[in-house]
């Protein structure tokens, strides 16, 4: 896994490299700067002749931009750097770099004003490469003058655009954008990804990230803290439990699925066939009765119980009873998935919630259901999962959508550490966080995700893992990291438009036999 990081960890990692270690700062930006070389080499082999505008600011981030100009002027391209603002502005190990660049004739024209800008446009606009090097770290307000009229003009000339660290006007910490932002399609970010890079919104503005080793040693990023862990496809492999040659089903669990009501059964079959994908031994439906005489055969691989419902079709608090004598020697019970959420369906999930004795996964309809009634999921003794999206998380925790969007890490973490749940909280840059204090952020997936039903199979996966005996947190990290890998692998060579819930079942088992492989 690799650390993710808020900017002043980031800083505190540098400042031990150059203090304790004797690293130089003009090394570090040195380092950066032919990084970044290497990762347009990647992207453009043959960079000769190849006009490139590099947009500079006044400070660090504009001194690796010197660096860049330097290494791609030595491959043969034609670079030009655009310093926001004027040459004697620039101190410390940027001046020298700048000096560096103008000793061997490179270019640096001076953008002082907005004429000064509308002097240079054709000339940007004729780039096959545009860096951007204006803003690090550092900055956390929103562009404005000279610097936002820069970072409006490289969105608009069409520029295939590499950002250095991070895109500027990205809030290095949150996943906000306040204003203008740079909108990358490669991010060579430096040492370690930060936080925002791995956060929606401000990861659609991202592209293709790179990390860059800049020579901080290993062993202080091992003993550094960190906001968040990004998961790593070798991760995933030593989570997933072994399976023996001479196992039988009664060794990998019984999941009970409680769920459905008119209109909505097919979300316990994405589930329950997503649990089966995962392994799990026998997969049982908790169904209202008018549902359950479809179950005998869609899907045929599961069993059925037939609970009682009202006069509409839903789920009933007395229901409750002959579920709770069923799942109490089940090995895990997922509660949610097309349950629907009035007043029966709530008296029958805060029953189960309150004399359940074995592992639960909360999903859809089961988390409003519980609304902001915490407590239910606090006072249980068993493991706890649940499966927000961030709607759901907002009614969980009383706030709205968007501030549950421009915190994601800290949102999930917190209700983890409150209630003793692991948060799966799902979306672009899905974050896991267990109770612990530890949090995971997963990368994997795309927009093809975006369709009812996927939710469903991802829960079930989770609840198949958690059945099948492996730890809340594992069955979590493995089950949305394969889950993602399954829609990316899909898009390799279709349009994720016409991605189905179902084509995830279909990839997954290309994806577990590759992480058996490896």
């Amino acid at each position: 896994m690799i650390k993710i990081v808020n900017a002043e960890q980031m800083r505190e990692l540098d400042r031990l490299t150059i203090e304790d270690v004797g690293i130089s700062s003009i090394t570090l930006m040195e380092n950066a700067g032919m990084a970044v070389v290497e990762a347009i080499k990647e992207t453009f082999p043959n960079l000769s002749g190849k006009r490139i505008s590099v947009f500079a600011g006044k400070g660090n981030n504009g001194g690796d931009g010197f660096v860049i100009a330097r290494g791609l002027s030595k491959l043969g391209s034609n670079t030009t750097v655009y310093l926001v603002g004027n040459k004697d502005e620039i101190v410390g190990d940027a001046k020298t770099n700048m000096e560096s660049l103008l000793a061997v004739g490179g270019s640096v024209k001076e953008l002082s004003d907005l004429r000064k800008l509308k002097k240079f446009k054709l000339k940007f606009m004729h780039s096959s490469v545009v860096v951007d090097a204006l803003l690090g770290t550092g900055f956390k307000g929103t562009p404005s003058g000279l610097y936002k009229d820069v970072i409006e003009l490289i969105n608009n000339i069409g520029v295939f655009t590499v950002s250095v660290d991070l895109p500027s006007g990205m809030n290095p910490d949150t996943g906000v954008i306040s204003g203008s932002c740079v909108k990358a399609d490669l991010t060579v970010t430096l040492g370690l990804p930060k936080v925002a890079l791995v956060t929606s919104p401000a990861r659609n503005f991202a592209g293709k990230i790179s990390i860059a080793d800049i020579s901080i040693p290993e062993l202080l990023i091992t003993q550094s803290p960190s906001i968040a862990k990004w998961l790593q496809h070798e991760d995933i492999s030593e989570v997933l439990p072994p399976r023996k040659r001479d196992a039988h089903k009664g060794q990998f669990g019984h999941l009970v699925i409680s769920g459905g009501s008119p209109g909505l059964g097919g979300a316990i079959a994405m589930a329950g066939m997503g649990a089966l994908r995962m392994g799990v031994g026998l997969v049982t439906a908790a169904v209202p009765k008018c549902l359950a005489a479809s179950y005998v055969t869609t899907p045929a691989e599961m069993m059925t119980l037939s609970l009682e419902e009202d006069s509409n079709g839903a789920m009933i608090g007395s229901s409750a009873d002959k579920f709770l004598e069923f799942a109490a020697d089940k090995t895990a019970v997922l509660l949610g998935p097309g349950l629907a959420a009035g007043k029966p369906q709530q008296e029958f999930v805060y029953k189960l919630l309150s004399n359940l004795e074995v592992p639960v996964i909360i999903d859809a309809d089961g988390l409003n259901c519980i609304g902001a009634n915490r407590d239910l999921i606090t006072n249980r003794a068993a493991p706890t999962i649940i499966t927000p999206h961030p709607r759901e998380m907002a009614r969980l925790v009383e706030t709205s959508v968007d501030e549950v969007q421009a915190d994601r890490i800290n949102v999930a973490k917190e209700y983890a550490s409150c209630t003793g749940s692991v948060v799966v909280l799902k979306g672009s840059g899905t974050v896991i966080a267990p109770p612990d204090g530890d949090v995971y952020v997963n990368q994997t997936g795309n927009d093809g995700l975006a369709t009812g039903g996927s939710g469903d199979v991802l829960s079930g996966m989770i609840a198949g893992l958690l059945a099948g005996g492996s730890r809340p947190e594992d069955a979590a990290i493995a089950s949305v990291y394969i889950h993602g890998h399954c829609a990316d692998i899909y898009a390799k060579d279709r349009d994720t438009r016409s991605m189905l819930p179902s084509d995830i079942l279909e990839m997954l088992p290309k994806v577990l036999h590759s992480l058996n492989e490896s």
